[in-house]
């Protein structure tokens, strides 16, 4: 057997101009699960082409280092980029608050606050709604389709370069594609695909396993652990 260890990066900038930025508390997971990273021993590390993916994989992969454990160096798998959520809420919320009445205070300045944050939070998962379902006209924007094939090729790519029995590999992405990982592994449709991502956890890691080639059925994935946080104290638990 092998294993796949989907780690979502540390916490980003949410907020600020640059989000694409580790935060001081996403640099501390960074380095927790570096930690968790010394005790594994990998194979392997992977890493998607963002800068918050691309620095929590640099930053555990040093802290491991310098424990004394040697890993090999991250290799960019573009396929593991997140979907496009800011470019798909910049174009279509307005389109999507027009329909639901309930959102209304988006468009017109009305929602503050607290009450404009759950509102968001209530029709970001409309529009990633719109988007799965092909109800968009999305012009230069990835459509799904081209999302799901792409990260698809990602874990295909992993399983098929590490085919000798005991391949530890970690991957460093984000919650989209880990979410599109679990759909394949449980046969989840869409709607309980996003419901799971959205509470993937910042630095959490996801196992799953694969058949080695001799094994027979090769690249079969099963779920082993979802989400998990063990390497990082409570103050560290973070959802964005």
């Amino acid at each position: 057997m092998g294993s796949l260890a989907l780690v979502r990066h540390g916490q980003a900038s949410f907020g600020a101009a640059d989000y694409d930025r580790l935060s001081d508390r996403g640099i501390e997971q960074a380095r927790a699960l570096g930690a968790r990273w010394a005790a594994d021993g990998l194979t392997a590390i992977y890493t998607g082409p963002l800068r918050r993916q691309v620095d929590t994989a640099r930053i555990a992969r040093d802290v491991a280092i310098a424990a004394g454990h040697a890993l090999p160096e991250p290799i960019e798998l573009p396929g593991l980029a997140e979907l496009p959520a800011f470019e798909l809420i910049a174009r279509f919320l307005p389109e999507v608050a027009r329909a639901h009445p309930e959102l209304a205070g988006l468009v017109d300045g009305s929602a503050t606050g607290g009450d404009r944050a759950a509102l968001m939070d209530v029709a970001f998962w409309k529009v990633l709604e719109g988007w799965s379902q092909g109800r968009f006209e999305l012009g230069a924007i990835e459509p799904y389709a081209v999302f799901v094939d792409r990260v698809q090729g990602a874990l295909a790519t992993m399983v098929a370069r590490h085919q000798a029995g005991g391949a530890r590999i970690a991957a460093v992405t984000s919650g989209g594609p880990i979410g599109l990982a679990l759909k394949r592994v449980l046969g989840l449709d869409d709607h309980a695909m996003f419901r799971l991502w959205r509470v993937v956890r910042n630095a959490s890691v996801t196992d799953l396993l694969w058949r080695s080639r001799a094994a027979g059925r090769a690249g079969d994935l099963s779920l082993l652990g979802f989400n998990q946080v063990d390497h990082l104290p409570p103050p560290l638990h973070t959802f964005r």
